[in-house]
């Protein structure tokens, strides 16, 4: 896929990105595939919302453990970004749902390999993930645009 560049920062723009899921993915399968803590939290933050992405980052955060950090998973919903992370021991936990109208800078970082959200501030340097799961994230940030 060749992209243009917006004039801000080198992130292709809202329309040369994937369509935007419209369907939502089968939450069972998802949280089967996440920790039992990491499963609480994204319960409670996301409720019965549907869920159109999610995905565990390669982004890890201290979560008051001394040897471990806690993994960020992004999950994607109609009209914010929940992430969420925490450790075995749940100390610290991070449990966030930033609404998409304060990510519209959020760019996909080749070298990093890393969605900086933008302008949103949320502590976080930005999301690891992979090209496709990036742009698939940008273009559920951008669907409302």
């Amino acid at each position: 896929m060749t992209a243009r560049s917006d004039p801000g920062g080198g992130s292709p723009i809202a329309s040369e990105l994937p369509p935007p899921r419209e369907e939502s993915i089968d939450r069972d399968r998802l949280f089967a595939h996440m920790g039992y803590r990491e499963r609480f939290l994204a319960r409670q933050l996301v409720g019965d919302e549907p869920i159109f992405l999610a995905a565990p980052t390669g982004t890890k955060i201290d979560v008051g453990s001394w040897l471990l950090k806690g993994r960020v998973w992004a999950l994607a919903l109609a009209d914010a970004l929940a992430i969420v992370a925490c450790g075995p021991c749940g100390r610290r936990v991070l449990a966030r749902k930033i609404p998409y109208a304060r990510l519209r800078r959020s760019q996909y970082n080749h070298v990093t390999g890393e969605v900086a959200l933008a302008p949103e501030k949320t502590g976080l340097r930005g999301l690891k993930l992979d090209p496709v799961t990036g742009y698939q994230l940008l273009a559920q940030i951008h669907r409302q645009a």
